[in-house]
């Protein structure tokens, strides 16, 4: 409670914001590790990370040594053994920042997502019925081309008697998937990545496991009409889920838009809330064990005196005072905004009259000493000095 007091006392704007952007760096990673990267990976990055926070917070020197020499090396391995997963995770950021159909117009995108969406709707069903198989592929906003093998360029308008005739059993193309990019279907005959979880596929065969393994890998939608069974599946964000006929059209105009599909089983809030409460109170324990400190140390500081405004004609009678021992006290950190070289002494000796006696506290003229630290002495506490007018004496000596 000690701690949680002195760092609430001492949290800052800087701090927050230092806070906040570890926060938001914290809540995509842990999406992408939810949702996009391989199982292994995120126990991976978990272990490793909590390892190390013990290790730091247990004062472990040993292992706290593998990891300040050997960072590099761990790094350099996890991108090597995790490379598509990194990859993927920096497709889908860059597609979120610049995807040109983040500005479109909303009217023309829905009328051609609806016309597009019956057309396949009436096809797909239309398959379903004569038991004929068929693998079709609605691109989000990540690029496929690097999953994609095979295939042939077509660049046709996609109709209900085109799509029948492609994924005909005697059609040289109905075994592969065909690509469907605003309104056209761009290639047939392509080969998709396959699944390595088959627990996902339920029933489902070779078809299935290329639609799973596309959507592990991207935010295509994909859909499938099983062969054997005459039903019809979409698979989306990894999972494959089976779908009615009449709820098929919904499905495909939100998957066009780019939204998620509205018979996609959604969150509960706890899902929603949990990502960001738990980046959130990572990002606060990070900042409570690396960047606020409790250990308070004190340093002595030799600050010079200097004496500003003497009027001409005038002199500070010797002694004087030329230096003063300034012990401050404070955290590492508060002691790194501190440059000595610009602390010092500061006092104005502006006076009329004849001979003066000054006197300052020497504390509350203390300049360029950051308010993180705390001043705990000062010698002399008192400076004083007197000031007189020059000797003529003094006077006729000067050239």
């Amino acid at each position: 409670m000690k701690i949680v007091r002195d760092a609430w006392q001492t949290f800052s704007l800087t701090d927050l914001l230092d806070v906040a952007i570890i926060g938001v760096l914290l809540c995509l990673t842990l999406f992408w590790l939810r949702d996009r990267a391989s199982r292994s990976l995120g126990v991976v990055v978990t272990t490793i990370a909590m390892i190390f926070l013990l290790a730091r917070w247990l004062d472990l020197y040993l292992v706290t040594m593998v990891f300040h020499y050997g960072s590099v090396a761990i790094l350099l391995a996890l991108v090597i053994v995790f490379q598509q997963d990194i990859r993927h995770g920096f497709e889908r950021l860059t597609s979120w920042t610049w995807s040109p159909g983040l500005w479109r117009s909303d009217a023309p995108g829905d009328r051609q997502s609806f016309g597009l969406a019956e057309i396949l709707a009436e096809a797909v069903c239309q398959m379903a019925d004569h038991r004929v198989g068929a693998l079709i592929v609605l691109p989000g906003r990540q690029p496929l081309e690097r999953h994609l093998r095979g295939g042939v360029d077509v660049d046709a308008k996609a109709s209900q008697p085109l799509l029948l005739s492609i994924f005909h059993p005697k059609s040289p193309g109905h075994d592969g998937a065909i690509i469907i990019e605003r309104e056209r279907i761009s290639r047939l005959g392509v080969h998709l990545p396959l699944t390595q979880q088959a627990a996902k596929l339920s029933e489902g065969g070779t078809r299935h496991a290329a639609a799973v393994g596309l959507a592990e890998v991207s935010d295509a939608t994909i859909l499938v009409v099983s062969e054997e069974r005459g039903t019809i599946s979409v698979a989306k964000d990894g999972e494959l889920q089976r779908v009615e006929a009449e709820s098929l059209v919904p499905l495909l105009i939100r998957s066009l838009q780019g939204a998620e599909s509205a018979n996609m089983a959604r969150p509960s809030w706890f899902r929603r809330v949990s990502v960001p409460v738990l980046s959130v109170a990572g990002a606060l324990l990070l900042w409570l064990m690396f960047a606020f400190e409790t250990e308070m140390i004190q340093r002595t500081l030799v600050v010079p005196v200097e004496f500003r405004n003497l009027r001409d004609g005038w002199e500070i009678e010797e002694p004087k005072p030329t230096y003063a021992e300034v012990t401050l006290s404070g955290t590492e950190s508060a002691f790194a905004l501190l440059d000595a070289t610009t602390a010092t002494v500061s006092l104005d000796t502006e006076r009329e009259g004849g001979r003066l006696r000054n006197y300052w506290r020497t504390e509350a003229h203390l300049k360029n000493i950051p308010e993180s630290l705390e001043i705990e002495s000062v010698l002399p506490e008192v400076v004083s000095v007197t000031i007189r007018r020059k000797s003529n004496n003094d006077s006729a000596g000067q050239p």
